[in-house]
């Protein structure tokens, strides 16, 4: 990289100094941690239930991926006072590494083992090591190269987790094929990994995320991510799946726009949200390699919009660095995997860094983004919808597999998502939060059950039904339930058809309406009836039919326990509540709003109830009929 030549190139535009910017920011508190004699960063954080091996590794090979990406940016553009933190990094990143992969030192990673997560460190660090190699893989001598070679051979042929896992192999068999030459078993070993992969594929451009069973975010910063670096690094060595995974991407990304609220946040859906404005990851490199439906204005715009909602939110910790959490520092959130180096996994969001400044990408002019819409996807078996500017994901039978419901199953069992609201963290493993959901408590049972199982009975863009069971073995609490869900604006319509093998407490609840200041909040409560709204937006919970009472769910003080919420410290959600006899079968209808509109939350008249027909009328929106 010739760094005089860059520092007089033309101007470039304001929105690729901006990314140049950001990522330096957040490589600022890093850089500031640097230490010569250490291997990895001593980001603060909770341990993960790895190891402190694999966390140490972490703390290194995540920032390291930051730091590529806007190293290369700097290849197309670099102002003087980038040099000094550009030298910094360099300097400890080749000596970190030789560090952590010298067996004799007292900062050696430790060597992968089968199903460890050294995997996933060292196939990113694949990627990463052919972004850099000019200036850290080359400039390291014979011996130095063949030292890191041989810690990553120890994960050659390793077990890997049958899920988005398995690219981790690919990309670590595929650059010691480049440094080692190829070999047959080597290439038989990538053919394996990828037709196992192609085995997760569901439909409409989304894969299943293997064992995990799941539909999420993942699908964009791993599913569509990692492909499109395969197809930039080695895809003359197979046209054929280059044409078919740009094609998938291609796919995936028609209504990936859809997923984005006006402000750029994306719902809180899934395991690893802490990965934040990762979301936008495949965008830049699906443009880049020709498989982006979106256009260059759009998919910067997209990108854009998620990176500086994020960066706009207090989510820095105490040292400055990215925190485990949403929008902003919230550890409890997180999976048992997490560690304080993992939230820059999202450097993957920096992907648009690796697009010259003369690409269109940065150069178009600005267009409108999606507005509001309704597209049912029947791969990963979700609606995604845009109203009034914010996005919500209705999810008609995605779930996480049986094995892994410690990761939480309300991450994806809730009836919907919606930018801006998000969710509730349970009170304890045992205690589903109730909110955007329909939970069942046995009478004297501690346990609250929330869906997970589901079983998908119609997908469509205005209307989704499911079946499910809410209980357990535990305690053998088993109840039937069919949902069927409406919408209409910002209110949805819930029908639920139960019947209960035992004397259980049902509870219906809005989504939480999460809250800074006791001051700003305000809650009225009456038969049949629950509102609450702050300054700028509000939520409402109307009982239509079916149910006895109603109540609320807060934490409005730190007396009423550790913070559940993920969008602040406080909360309300409604909640409407139905006692039910041992094989008592009811049906529920109820009515939910969450958006700022406080005269479309305003309650409805119910003209009619009957069994499969339903007619309302509200003062703002007019009539709403319901059939089926």
């Amino acid at each position: 990289m010739n760094l005089q030549s860059n520092l007089t190139c033309a101007t470039v535009p304001a929105s690729y100094r901006y990314w140049q910017d950001a990522a330096k920011e957040l490589l600022q508190p890093l850089l500031d941690l640097m230490q010569t004699g250490l291997a990895h960063l001593p980001i603060e954080g909770k341990a993960s239930d790895h190891c402190l091996d694999a966390d140490r590794l972490e703390a290194f090979a995540r920032p390291f991926l930051l730091f590529c990406h806007w190293e290369v940016s700097l290849g197309h553009h670099c102002e003087e006072s980038d040099r000094e933190a550009l030298e910094k990094g360099k300097a400890w990143f080749r000596q970190a590494l030789l560090l952590g992969t010298d067996s004799e030192s007292d900062q050696f990673f430790g060597y992968s083992t089968n199903y460890r997560q050294h995997s996933v460190e060292m196939g990113l660090l694949g990627i990463a090591f052919e972004m850099s190699r000019n200036w850290l893989w080359e400039s390291y001598s014979d011996f130095e190269r063949e030292q890191v070679l041989v810690w990553l051979e120890s994960d050659a042929g390793n077990g890997h987790h049958w899920n988005n896992h398995l690219f981790f192999g690919v990309f670590l068999l595929e650059f010691l094929a480049a440094e080692r030459g190829e070999n047959a078993r080597c290439r038989a070993a990538i053919d394996w990994y990828f037709e196992e992969l192609e085995k997760m594929y569901a439909g409409d451009g989304w894969y299943m995320d293997g064992n995990n069973q799941a539909f999420d975010f993942y699908n964009a910063y791993a599913w569509h991510f990692y492909p499109m670096w395969w197809i930039r690094l080695y895809g003359e060595k197979d046209p054929a799946r280059c044409e078919r995974l740009a094609k998938r991407t291609r796919l995936f990304l028609e209504t990936y726009a859809s997923f984005f609220a006006d402000s750029g946040e994306h719902p809180a859906f899934g395991r690893s949200i802490a990965y934040r404005f990762n979301a936008s990851a495949p965008i830049a490199l699906a443009h880049q390699q020709g498989a982006s439906p979106l256009s260059p204005a759009v998919s910067r715009e997209l990108c854009t919009r998620n990176l500086k909602f994020f960066l706009d939110c207090p989510i820095e910790q105490s040292q400055g660095c990215l925190s485990l959490g949403w929008v902003d520092a919230f550890p409890d959130l997180t999976e048992s995997y997490s560690c304080g180096g993992s939230p820059y996994w999202a450097a993957k969001g920096f992907a648009p860094l690796l697009l010259p400044p003369s690409d269109p990408f940065w150069t178009d002019g600005e267009e409108s983004l999606p507005s509001d819409s309704s597209v049912a996807l029947k791969g990963p078996k979700l609606i995604v919808r845009k109203v009034n500017g914010a996005s919500e994901i209705i999810n008609a039978g995605t779930q996480i597999g049986s094995s892994n419901t410690r990761f939480g199953a309300h991450k994806w069992g809730r009836l919907s998502y919606k930018s801006g609201w998000g969710f509730t963290i349970p009170r304890s493993n045992d205690v589903y939060p109730f909110d955007g959901s329909l939970t069942a408590q046995m009478k004297g049972s501690e346990f609250v059950y929330g869906r997970h199982g589901t079983v998908p009975l119609v997908l469509e863009s205005d209307r989704m039904a499911c079946m499910y069971s809410l209980g357990g073995k535990v305690d053998g609490l088993q109840v039937s339930v069919e949902t069927n869900l409406h919408w209409k604006g910002d209110w949805q319509l819930a029908v639920h058809r139960c019947k209960s093998c035992q004397e259980v407490t049902l509870r219906f609840g809005s989504y939480p309406l999460s809250y800074h200041d006791s001051e700003s909040i305000r809650v009225e409560e009456k038969e049949g009836w629950v509102q609450a709204r702050t300054d700028v937006k509000a939520i409402a919970l109307q009982a239509v039919s079916g149910y006895d009472s109603t109540a609320v769910d807060e934490r409005s003080s730190e007396a009423d326990g550790p913070r559940r919420s993920i969008q602040a410290p406080l909360h309300v959600t409604g909640l409407l509540l139905k006692e039910l006899a041992p094989l008592e079968t009811v049906t529920l209808v109820s009515l939910s709003y969450a958006g700022k509109d406080f005269a479309a939350a305003a309650p409805w008249s119910v003209l009619s109830a009957s069994d499969g027909y339903i007619k309302l009328k509200h003062p703002l929106l007019g009539d709403w009929e319901i059939s089926g």
